[in-house]
């Protein structure tokens, strides 16, 4: 039970980043955007997409999900963890004609549930809670009038705890951590 709390752990530290549509609006004005994306790595893979709204082009909110599948080689079981992540993110400055950057605030909550076939026949439950705090700059350049480039850099603290249970004993493992992202986005001045 410790290596799928200890994978739980790690697939939860990748999940939920926050996802902005702010920074394609001008301000003032609202928007509305979805998002999709696949992740794959050494001993897991997984989906995820997700919808939010934007506010007055500073102020954006939304929900991801998520399902991650764990290489049945890793555990010696196939094992499935599925997330939920709200997030809120608020553009403190917005770049312009006068400011160069622009500069982020963002957080999100995520509920994880861990399922296998392993877990129902030992009746273990398995669920995880992750909090995402963090700040992002960046600078949007137009690169051309079809295609604007953005480069980015993001700081997150990351908390999260995972209970397992069974029939006859809880166990709680928490881990703390920081994230630090180098971004580069490619975005079409079309849509």
């Amino acid at each position: 039970m410790k290596k799928a709390l200890l994978l739980l752990i790690v697939c939860f530290g990748i999940a939920g980043s926050v996802q902005a549509q702010s920074s394609i609006l001008e301000k003032g004005q609202n928007g509305f955007g979805i998002n999709g994306g696949f992740s794959t790595s050494e001993g897991a893979s997984g989906i995820n997409g997700g919808f939010g709204y934007s506010y007055s082009g500073v102020l954006d909110f939304g929900v991801s999900i998520g399902r991650f599948n764990a290489d049945p080689q890793i555990l010696g079981e196939e094992l499935n963890e599925t997330s939920i992540s709200p997030y809120i993110s608020y553009l403190i400055i917005k770049q312009d004609d006068q400011i160069p950057v622009s500069f982020e605030l963002n957080g999100a909550y995520s509920r994880h549930t861990l399922s296998g076939q392993v877990l129902r026949d030992y009746n273990i439950n398995i669920t995880g809670n992750s909090y995402t705090i963090g700040t992002s700059l960046y600078n949007i350049i137009e690169a051309s009038e079809a295609m604007r480039i953005q480069p980015s850099i993001g700081f997150y603290y990351i908390t999260t705890e995972v209970k397992a249970e069974d029939d006859f004993e809880i166990i709680t493992e928490s881990t703390d951590g920081t994230r630090f992202l180098l971004g580069w986005e490619c975005k079409s001045n079309s849509v």
